[in-house]
């Protein structure tokens, strides 16, 4: 039975091996392969599966999911992503109320929105391997990569407020409190870089609020296409097979009206009715010589509402296997009605279809799929997404296949052509019309450069107020005047370096060592000394910047990564090439104060040494210089540790070795301590006002948070293990008491 003490009342605890939680929000929106693991097992995500603690949520390749809170928070997951939900509450019942939120994202982009949990004023944290981020009433994106490097951006929310953003880890933190900046976490331990504005070509391609739902809405127009055929076609059929049994239907008296006909004539006729050349409602009655032949007049729809014969070329044997093991669910959730029917998607907009029709359609759309990615026998079960050699897909000719899918099914494509009607008068009218801009229009793309407007003038127009801030409906707390002149600095000199120059002139030169420089402050930075120029780099200083691609500008980020981080880059000319080699020559850093900062912030032997640096245990700091510690080791072992369940208490016998005499001493004591083999060590992260200590032995979790005016005692005993945890400085520390144990 499990036992619980607690001295204090603001305690808040969970058990991983409790009873599954109660709903704490659902999937909204999702495509492609997406799947959750929950209590040792995985199960399938769909549109409104219910989220609960502890879901460990996962994409696929092509997959990605909108995870909607209840108190209204947004989490949008990318393609290959992985998030887990550590922790939600929102209990608005209860005194005081209980509101916070902490997930963990392992790898892939993500946007988050703040919703009541923030509003509320509830911690909200997302952490990931290098990283932990804080939002206050706001929103973000981000990107965490394999080897844990975090990127973090703050956007406008969707009624275009901004809200504040700190990201932490070990060695530091920053704040973002301006909209499309960001930082980057390399690690745990390395210093964080002040947030830096996006270029206008990171912000075109950001991963923002928006993002995701594009994509699945995109894919939901293709998925909820696959669900159009067979009703139009079964009418079709019924429709040619009854002219048929009509035609051949032998009487021996003429019926109603005599109209003669032989029999050729009549053949023809048929055919020109399943050609549609001749409207169904005209084969009122027919007659032939030999024969009379009635139909009453078709009570059915015109031709109009069905594809022709020649079009459609009906194909029995289409395998919607895939699509029938749906079929139940479908039905059960209400996709598809008493009648059959589900909704579809084409260029008009949403219709019904018949769901035998549907499926059909779409495993013919799968087909031209798996055809255009290079793999025809696959099938969603059995494609390697690992093995598809996305550059050689020619997506061109799957759109055209799919867009004549769609019209021989009776829908309308998407490549249909807009009338032009626009005159070069209208065109000059609009543009003379213009109330505002976005940042569309500053796209740093070809069409931005090549715009005539701005070439005529000189420049992009300048931003205002009126023209930028009001007119997309920013905050104006954040799209104040100091900002604006800052883009518009910034606009002008991107503009001179692209226009003006062709070459690495002076003036060029002097422009890109403004914007890019990674010493100082923004919005003033400046040009660091031995930062890498990209017009000494192989590769690069044959090249102006007008001509790179995005290869070139990740050629002189890693380079200037790399001696940011190193002291060296590829193609410096340097002989220095590894971390190693560059710690060989220790005389270069003999002045090196940001180095010795740097190293200053390190306090444990482990990322010291992973660093290649040395550590001095008697005076434990690291440094560039091999120091001898077998005099300065002292061991702490600790033994017979005894555990009283009803106080917390422990009682165990410590003893130290002096490593320089040899001589050992021994003390037992009882009270609260860190058990000897204590092997889960406890967290501790503050935020706001409050304290969030956190520890989980596998077994059992303790979750506390304590407000960081008080100073407290924390003891937590879990199984065998117990730890104590003081938060303050005061020797009179008010206790804590949590025990938790089968």
């Amino acid at each position: 039975m499990k036992k619980f003490l607690s001295i204090v009342s603001f305690l808040v605890l969970f058990s991983f091996n409790a009873v599954a939680g109660p709903k704490v929000g659902e999937i909204t929106g999702q495509m492609g392969t997406t799947w959750n693991e929950r209590e040792g097992q995985t199960e399938n995500v769909i549109m409104g599966y219910e989220l609960q603690m502890n879901d460990f949520l996962q994409t696929g390749e092509d997959g990605g999911m909108i995870l909607s809170y209840v108190d209204g928070s947004k989490f949008t997951m990318g393609p290959n992503a992985e998030t887990i939900i550590d922790e939600f509450a929102f209990d608005t019942s209860a005194v005081p109320i209980e509101v916070a939120m902490n997930v963990t994202v392992n790898v892939g982009s993500f946007t988050y929105e703040s919703g009541s949990v923030s509003e509320l004023g509830g911690d909200v944290t997302i952490t990931t391997a290098t990283a932990t981020v804080t939002m206050q009433g706001t929103a973000i994106s981000g990107t965490v990569a394999a080897n844990g490097q975090t990127t973090i951006i703050l956007l406008p929310d969707s009624d275009g407020d901004v809200g504040q953003v700190t990201v932490s880890n070990e060695a530091g933190s920053q704040i973002l409190t301006n909209p499309y900046t960001a930082v980057t976490v390399f690690s745990e331990n390395v210093s964080i870089k002040a947030p830096s504005p996006l270029g206008n070509n990171e912000k075109k391609n950001l991963f923002d609020l928006d993002s995701a739902e594009e994509l699945i809405e995109e894919k939901e127009k293709f998925d909820n296409t696959k669900e159009l055929i067979e009703k139009n076609n079964e009418e079709l059929i019924e429709t040619i097979e009854e002219i048929e049994s009509n035609d051949i239907i032998m009487e021996d008296e003429t019926k109603s009206k005599d109209v003669e006909m032989e029999m050729d004539e009549a053949q023809e006729l048929e055919e020109s009715i399943v050609k549609e050349e001749l409207s169904v409602s005209e084969t009122e009655t027919i007659t032939t010589t030999d024969m009379a032949v009635e139909t009453e007049t078709m009570d059915t729809k015109s031709s109009d509402s069905f594809a022709d014969v020649e079009d459609i070329g009906i194909e029995e044997d289409v395998d919607t296997s895939y699509y029938d093991d749906f079929e139940d669910d479908l039905k059960d959730w209400g996709y598809i009605d008493d009648d059959n029917q589900i909704s579809v998607w084409d260029a008009e907009g949403e219709k019904t279809m018949d769901w035998d029709e549907a499926k059909s359609m779409y495993a013919e759309m799968d087909q031209a799929y798996f055809d255009a990615i290079g793999c025809s026998d696959c099938t969603w079960d059995t494609i390697n997404w690992d093995e598809v050699n996305w550059d050689d897909v020619d997506w061109d000719t799957y759109m055209d296949d799919y867009n004549d899918l769609l019209e021989k099914y009776g829908l309308t494509s998407w490549d249909m052509e807009l009338e032009e009607d626009k005159t070069e008068e209208v065109l000059e009218e609009a543009t003379e019309t213009i109330e505002g801009y976005t940042w569309e229009d500053f796209m740093l793309d070809d069409e931005y450069y090549n715009n005539s407007d701005y070439i005529s003038a000189g420049g992009p127009p300048e931003l205002t107020i009126e023209n930028y801030c009001d007119y997309n409906g920013y905050d104006l707390s954040w799209c104040d005047q100091s900002y604006l002149d800052y883009l518009n600095e910034w606009y002008a000199d991107d503009w001179s370096l692209f226009k003006d120059y062709t070459s690495w002139e002076k003036g060029a030169k002097k422009l890109f060592k403004k914007w890019y420089g990674w010493c100082g402050q923004w919005p003033d930075y400046e040009w660091c000394e031995g930062q890498p120029k990209p017009w000494k780099i192989d590769g690069l200083k044959d090249k102006y910047i007008s001509e790179w691609d995005w290869n070139d500008w990740d050629k002189f980020y890693q380079a200037t990564y790399d001696w940011w981080y190193t002291g060296t880059y590829d193609d410096s000319g340097d002989d220095q090439s590894s971390w190693e080699e560059e710690y060989e020559y220790e005389d270069e850093y003999d002045a090196d104060l940001e180095l010795e900062q740097w190293l200053s912030d390190i306090d444990n032997e482990w990322d010291c040494d992973y660093y290649g640096y040395y550590w001095d245990k008697a005076n434990q700091k690291c440094g560039t210089e091999w120091v001898d510690n077998s005099q300065a080791e002292t061991a702490i072992t600790t033994s017979g540790e005894t555990l009283n369940y009803a106080t917390g208490d422990i009682t165990q016998t410590v003893t130290t070795t002096d490593g320089a005499t040899g001589a050992t001493s021994s003390v037992t004591q009882t009270g609260r301590y860190t058990t000897g083999n204590n092997s889960h060590d406890v967290t501790a992260t503050t935020s706001g006002d409050y304290t969030i200590v956190d520890r989980d032995n596998d077994n059992h979790r303790a979750y506390v948070k304590i407000d960081t005016s008080e100073e407290i005692d924390l003891q937590i005993m879990q199984d065998k293990e117990t730890q104590n945890f003081k938060v303050g400085s005061n020797l009179l520390h008010p206790q804590i008491t949590i025990i938790q144990t089968d």
